[in-house]
């Protein structure tokens, strides 16, 4: 589906076509979602989100004045939406003293045993290292690596410059690397 075609159907949802907003839903419901993982590490809370943020795109959709891709408008509600979540959630745990839900495991279907057990431990390893980036590092990471935006789209979404990104993108990477191999050496 080309922008071209996002605009005709945006035009249409505003008109009032659910029909039309059904459409943009299938159309980038799986990238939300993936979204929302890359930030929340968690499925359910994934799946709770990604429909709170299709909601939310549905009652703003009158806001979007075509500046920018349609789909760069919806990541930008994602990361907004999950930031905003895991803020909520970090107060929660702090005022209740929660020591935090772990993390569904995301499991592949029919895999051999010992290539499960391993790449469960590295998307561990992963979600570690992920917690210990900075929100803007970890929002770069998630947008470049898990929906492969390119640095112009990434900064877009973020509403950043591109050197911007370039930079939060190599100290994510780095950090990601050294926490990746300090782990390794301390198992």
């Amino acid at each position: 589906m080309t922008e071209n075609t996002n605009a005709i159907i945006v035009e249409k949802v505003k008109q009032g076509d659910k029909e039309a907003y059904r459409h943009l839903v299938m159309r980038y419901q799986q990238k939300v979602f993936q979204t929302c993982i890359g930030f929340l590490q968690n499925e359910a809370d994934a799946e709770d989100l990604t429909q709170e943020i299709f909601i939310k795109a549905y009652q703003k959709i009158e806001s979007f004045r075509f500046q920018s891709a349609f789909s760069t408008w919806l990541y930008r509600i994602s990361v907004n939406t999950c930031v905003n979540f895991l803020r909520k959630q970090k107060v929660k745990r702090l005022l209740f003293m929660d020591s935090g839900n772990q993390s569904k495991e995301l499991k592949g279907v029919s895999e051999p045993a010992d290539y499960s057990i391993e790449r469960e431990e590295q998307r561990r390893m992963l979600r570690t290292a992920l917690k210990e980036l900075t929100t803007m590092q970890r929002k770069v990471f998630v947008l470049s690596q898990y929906h492969d935006l390119s640095n112009k789209e990434t900064a877009e979404v973020l509403e950043i410059s591109e050197k911007a990104v370039e930079s939060l993108l190599f100290r994510a990477r780095m950090k990601l690397q050294k926490a990746v191999k300090e782990r390794m050496t301390n198992d």
